[in-house]
């Protein structure tokens, strides 16, 4: 289901149509919607993003923007999807880091991350939380992974999916601390895990801290760690996972990528008003008020991250049952 934004993102700007040389000699750009499709159901983190930047973004470019969730398969769905499609500069694709993880982890993708898309900018970069809920008999990390000790294969931690950044850092954290605890993948926004973990179904999930900053706010959730390997930004109470294993060091991040072979002035005019409109004070308070650490730095930084970040997650792929 597509959903449109505010009236606000409909207000077509003054800016100069870009024309664009070659195939599209005579059609200038933008001159029609952008549609942003994400892997990810409404009100997910990316969702969430998208939605604080497409306002701004719209008015800078001039058209309206559109977010399009296709939520499934741990992203896979919505990169199938965006692959085919042409390369004109009116479908964007909201990629998360968890799609390195996929890319590197599972052999049977029917598309090529790096030949298959082009990278126009990361706009956000964020850790996960460890949270519990706020009765939860783990005060600590430490409380968890004493009990994971003593009770091999008898706690739980839930995800967004199999292959999800989310799932990868707790399976890393797993391996370096050599404790056997079980994976709950969920699908669907933190209702479900929410609910899970206040009845005591699950002792622990891994979510964002957009996801989970409303329900710490309401008192229901207790954040034990943040898997960047410093505290947060931000967040100065809450402990960083590297404090009781050291140098581990999870963040990921949201960036738009579109199908390959994009025309570079497409990827240079976007890659501007993605700079343009995560600059905008109101729209960099929200964004850091959901724990972002917010910095639009263009193509080559964004497919070089990409390329880093899959040698990162590769030699974790036997944790991966697609």
């Amino acid at each position: 289901m597509r959903h449109t934004l505010t009236r606000r993102s409909a207000i077509i700007a003054a800016a100069p149509a870009l024309v664009i040389p070659g195939a599209w000699a005579q059609t200038p750009w933008p001159s029609q919607q952008i549609r942003v499709v994400h892997g990810y159901e409404a009100g997910s983190n990316p969702d969430t993003i998208a939605r604080h930047l497409a306002p701004a973004m719209s008015e800078i470019l001039g058209v309206q923007i559109l977010i399009d969730p296709r939520p499934g398969a741990a992203e896979r769905l919505a990169a199938t999807q965006v692959a085919r499609l042409p390369a004109d500069g009116y479908t964007l694709y909201m990629m998360t880091g968890g799609q390195a993880v996929v890319s590197a982890t599972d052999t049977s993708l029917s598309y090529d991350l790096m030949r298959d898309f082009g990278f126009v900018s990361i706009v956000t970069r964020f850790p996960f939380t460890l949270a519990v809920a706020a009765t939860s008999r783990f005060a600590t990390l430490k409380d968890y992974v004493d009990e994971a000790r003593r009770t091999p294969g008898k706690l739980t931690y839930g995800s967004s999916g199999i292959g999800s950044t989310l799932h990868m850092a707790m399976e890393l954290l797993k391996t370096q601390l050599k404790i056997d605890v079980v994976h709950v993948p969920y699908r669907g926004g933190m209702g479900q895990p929410l609910g899970d973990l206040l009845e005591g179904r699950l002792d622990m999930h891994v979510v964002t801290f957009t996801n989970a900053r409303p329900h710490t706010r309401a008192g229901k959730l207790r954040v034990l760690a943040v898997t960047s390997k410093n505290r947060w930004t931000g967040f100065p109470d809450v402990p960083a996972i590297s404090e009781t294993v050291p140098d581990f060091d999870v963040v990921s991040w949201l960036g738009f990528a579109a199908p390959a072979g994009m025309p570079q002035p497409i990827v240079d005019r976007l890659a501007a008003a993605i700079r343009q409109a995560s600059e905008r004070p109101e729209v960099k308070a929200k964004l850091e008020d959901l724990g972002n650490d917010v910095n639009a730095d263009g193509p080559a930084a964004f497919r070089d991250r990409v390329v880093a970040d899959m040698a990162k997650w590769k030699p974790l792929a036997h944790a991966v049952r697609p």
